[in-house]
C-alpha cells in the first residue's frame, strides 16, 4: 500500500480516509476521521522512498515523539505517529481554514495589525519549542495554519531537528529549508540555533506584508546569494507602518548575534511596529532557548552539508537533494508544504567568484556546475556554497585578478593551528611573541606563545563576554559587553594592571584599538540600522580614564588608529569615518558594499567591502586617490603589518594578502586557516587569524 492509494473510504490505522487536503514533498496529506474517538484529523503518510531508508524511519519515529511533547496552543498538536503496512503515518489536529501563503495568495499583503497578531502567535509557539531545544528548520508561511478568528498553528515539527540529540538526524550531504526563508547559516551548512527560527520568520513577516518572501530572484543561485549578502528590501506598501522595516531588518540580519534572540521578541516588535512604535525593535530581548538550541554553543561544526537544490519557480518550494519526481509520488512536482530530508550525497565542488571590482558579485563557479549538470541530464543548479563534510577535501578559490610584484615576495603559509577557547572573536599580537586572542563565552582568555608555537602557560581570567582585545601603550586592553568595560592587563603576564575596570557608556562596545596616545573603543546604540544612525566612538586617557564620547553618523561596524586618526566603517551606511585623533573633527569617503573591517597602513586606509568580495584603498591625505582591490568571498577582518595588507574570506576559507604598494593581490589564497575566518593581527613576519567556527587560531608565516 502507498500513499497515493488511499481512496475515500480506506481504513487505515484505525482512521477512515475523507479525502485529501494536500499533497507535499514528503507524501500526502488526508483529512481523516479517527474512530475510536470519532473526530477530524489531518493524517500524513510519508512517501514510500523515504519510508524505506531505515535511519530516516528511525528519525521520523524519535521526532515526532519530540513534537508530539510540544503542548503549547500555538503547535498543532500531534495525537499519535506510527507504522501500518510499511507506511509511516502522523495524525495532527485538522484545522479548517488556510495556511498563511494561501491566505496571502488569496486576499493580497495583510494590514501590519492582523500579520502582527499571526507573527506574535508563531513566535511563542517557537519559543516553546526552543526551550525544549528544539529548532524547526523550517519555517515558512505555508507551515502556518490559520483557524477561527486567525488562531496560528505552527505544524511540521515532526520532521525538525532536536539539535542536542545525539548522532545528529539530517543525513550528511544535505540540509533541509525553503528557500525563500533559510537563514544563511543554513545555506553554509553551519550549526543552527533558535536564531536561525528568528530569521526565518522574520521572512514570513515580509512575506504577509508584501505578498512575497524578501529575496525573491530570478534563479535559485541568486536567491541564496542575496540571503547571504544582500540586505533586506524595504517594505513599500501603502499605508505600513515604517516601524516594520527596523523590525524585518534586524530579525534578518546576516549575523545571527544581530538577530532578536527569541522568536517571542520578534513577535514583540512586529506588535510594536503595528503601533507606530520602533522602540522594541531595538530592545535588547532575551533568550528562551535552551540546551544546544540556545545561542551559545561549543559545537558549532556543520549538520548538513549544502546540496545541489531542485528546480522551482516558486520561492516556496523546499529545497533538498531529492529529484523533483520523486516529490510527490506517483505525480508531478506540486507546491511543496513538507521538508524532505536529503538523500543524496553531496555535491563537491570550488567556490569562487567574479564579476566587476566595486559590484554585487555572485558564485560563478555555481552557474558553470549547474549547466554542468544540465547537459548531463541533471535536475537543477548545484549550490556549491559551504564546507562539506570532510574539512581535508582540496578546495580552491578564484579572487578576481591575482598578480604577483615585481620584487617576487616570499611565499606566505600557515605554519601552526592552535586551541583558542571555544569561540574566539578577536586576536592582538603583542610584543615578546605572545598573541593574545579573547572569546565571548570563555572566561580565560588564550595566550599563545608565538614563539614556541604553542599554548601559553598563563590563560589569563577576565570573566565572559570580552569583545575585543587589543595589544598597545604597553598593556593589553579588553572590552566586554554585558558589563560594559574596559580591562588592562600587562603585556608580559597578563595580570590586571593600571588603573581600575573602566565603566564604558551605554551600549554594546565591539571594538577596542590603541593609537594616537589613546584607547579607543566603538560602541553601538540601539538604534534601528539606516544611514542616519549615530552611534559613538569613544576617547579613554591610558593614564587617568577620563573618557570623551564622539558621536558618529551612520553607526560603528569597526575601528582601526593610524596617521594621526581614527578610521571607523560604518554599520549602517557605505562610509568609512575620519575622525582626527586630536581635535576630533570629522571627514566621511564612501567606500564598497556592506563595510566591515578596516586596517590603516602604508599611507592608506584598507577596507574590507564585504558584501562585494573587494578592498576599498583610500590614500589617508586624499580621499581622491583611491581604488578597489578584488578578493575573496564575503572579506571581513583586515590587518596591516608583516609585509602586506591581510584580509580573511569568511566563506571561503582564506586570507588573502594585498601588496600595499601595488594595491595588487600577492599570489594564492591562503587555506588552512580554519573554517569562517574572521579577526586577525599582524606583527613582525606572523598573521594570526582566528577561526570561531573551528576555536583555533592559524599563523601565517612569511619567510
Amino acid at each position: 500500500m502507498t500513499p497515493t492509494e488511499l481512496p475515500h473510504g480506506t481504513l487505515f490505522a484505525g482512521h477512515e480516509i475523507l479525502g485529501v487536503a494536500g499533497r507535499g514533498g514528503m507524501g500526502v496529506v488526508y483529512r481523516a476521521r479517527q474512530l475510536d474517538l470519532d473526530r477530524t484529523v489531518a493524517l500524513k503518510l510519508i512517501a514510500p522512498s523515504l519510508a524505506e531508508d531505515p535511519s530516516f524511519r528511525e528519525r521520523f519515529i524519535r521526532e515526532s515523539r519530540v513534537a508530539a511533547s510540544l503542548d503549547h496552543p500555538n503547535v498543532i498538536p500531534v495525537f499519535s505517529a506510527g507504522e501500518e503496512d510499511g507506511v509511516l503515518y502522523l495524525a495532527m489536529r485538522f484545522v479548517q481554514g488556510d495556511d498563511l501563503r494561501t491566505l496571502v495568495r488569496r486576499e493580497g499583503p495583510l494590514s501590519g495589525p492582523r500579520a502582527a497578531q499571526i507573527v506574535r502567535q508563531v513566535g511563542a509557539a517557537l519559543d516553546a519549542a526552543h526551550t525544549r531545544g528544539v529548532v524547526h528548520r523550517d519555517v515558512k508561511p505555508a507551515n502556518v495554519l490559520l483557524g477561527e478568528g486567525d488562531h496560528a498553528y505552527l505544524t511540521d515539527f515532526g520532521l525538525t531537528k532536536r539539535v542536542d540529540s545525539a548522532g545528529g538526524q539530517t543525513r550528511p550531504g544535505g540540509w533541509v529549508g525553503t528557500l525563500g526563508y533559510v537563514a544563511p547559516e543554513q545555506i553554509r551548512g553551519e550549526r543552527v540555533d533558535a536564531r536561525t527560527d528568528v530569521y526565518a520568520l522574520g521572512c514570513v513577516l515580509h512575506h504577509a506584508l508584501s505578498g512575497e518572501a524578501p529575496y525573491r530572484r530570478d534563479s535559485d543561485e541568486a536567491t541564496m546569494w542575496a540571503h547571504l549578502h544582500d540586505d533586506p528590501p524595504p517594505l513599500v506598501v501603502e499605508g505600513l507602518s515604517p516601524a516594520f522595516d527596523a523590525v524585518v531588518a534586524r530579525a534578518l540580519a546576516k549575523d545571527p548575534a544581530e538577530r532578536f534572540p527569541s522568536a517571542g521578541d520578534l513577535g514583540r516588535a512586529a506588535l510594536a511596529a503595528a503601533d507606530g512604535r520602533a522602540d522594541l525593535a531595538a530592545a535588547a530581548g532575551r533568550v528562551v532557548a535552551t540546551g544546544a538550541a540556545a545561542p551559545q554553543g561549543r559545537d558549532d561544526r556543520p549538520t548538513a552539508a549544502p546540496q545541489p537544490p531542485a528546480p522551482a519557480t516558486d520561492p516556496d518550494a523546499t529545497r533538498t537533494g531529492t529529484p523533483a519526481t520523486d516529490r510527490v509520488p506517483g505525480g508531478p512536482p506540486t507546491p511543496a508544504t513538507d521538508q524532505v530530508t536529503p538523500t543524496g550525497p553531496t555535491a563537491a565542488g570550488p567556490t569562487a567568484t567574479g564579476g566587476r571590482a566595486g559590484g554585487a558579485r555572485r558564485p560563478v563557479a555555481i552557474a558553470a556546475a549547474a549547466a554542468v549538470l544540465l547537459a548531463a541530464g541533471g535536475i537543477g543548479a548545484a549550490l556549491l556554497l559551504g564546507d562539506g563534510d570532510e574539512p581535508t577535501t582540496p578546495r580552491t578559490a578564484t579572487t578576481g585578478t591575482t598578480t604577483t610584484t615585481t620584487d617576487r615576495p616570499r611565499v606566505a603559509r600557515v605554519t601552526a593551528t592552535l586551541s583558542a577557547g571555544s569561540r574566539p572573536n578577536d586576536v592582538a599580537a603583542g610584543p615578546r611573541g605572545l598573541v593574545w586572542i579573547v572569546s565571548n563565552p570563555d572566561r580565560r582568555m588564550s595566550l599563545v606563545d608565538g614563539d614556541r608555537d604553542r599554548r601559553g602557560d598563563r590563560q589569563p581570567e577576565i570573566g565572559p563576554g570580552a569583545q575585543s582585545v587589543a595589544a598597545g601603550l604597553g598593556r593589553i586592553w579588553v572590552v566586554k559587553n554585558g558589563t560594559n568595560s574596559l580591562i588592562q592587563l600587562s603585556d608580559r603576564s597578563g595580570v590586571r594592571t593600571g588603573a581600575a575596570t573602566v565603566r564604558l557608556p551605554a551600549g554594546e562596545p565591539v571594538r577596542v584599538r590603541t593609537g594616537e596616545g589613546a584607547v579607543w573603543v566603538g560602541i553601538r546604540g540601539s538604534a534601528p540600522v539606516s544611514p542616519d544612525m549615530v552611534e559613538t566612538v569613544v576617547k579613554i586617557d591610558p593614564s587617568s580614564g577620563t573618557q570623551q564620547s564622539i558621536a558618529v553618523r551612520g553607526g560603528v561596524q569597526d575601528l582601526d588608529v593610524g596617521a594621526g586618526a581614527v578610521w571607523v566603517t560604518g554599520r549602517g551606511s557605505e562610509t568609512v569615518t575620519r575622525i582626527d585623533a586630536r581635535t576630533g573633527a570629522q571627514r566621511r569617503s564612501s567606500t564598497g558594499r556592506m563595510p566591515r573591517g578596516v586596517a590603516v597602513g602604508g599611507g592608506s586606509v584598507w577596507v574590507a567591502n564585504s558584501a562585494e568580495g573587494s578592498v576599498t584603498r583610500i590614500a589617508v591625505d586624499d580621499a581622491t586617490d583611491r581604488d578597489r582591490v578584488r578578493v575573496g568571498t564575503a572579506p571581513r577582518g583586515v590587518a596591516y603589518g608583516a609585509g602586506g595588507v591581510w584580509v580573511t574570506n569568511e566563506l571561503d576559507d582564506t586570507v588573502t594578502r594585498i601588496d600595499p604598494r601595488s594595491s595588487e593581490v600577492v599570489g594564492e589564497p591562503i587555506d588552512g586557516v580554519g573554517r569562517r575566518p574572521a579577526a586577525l593581527s599582524a606583527r613582525g613576519d606572523r598573521v594570526w587569524v582566528v577561526s570561531p567556527q573551528d576555536g583555533t587560531v592559524a599563523e601565517i608565516r612569511v619567510p
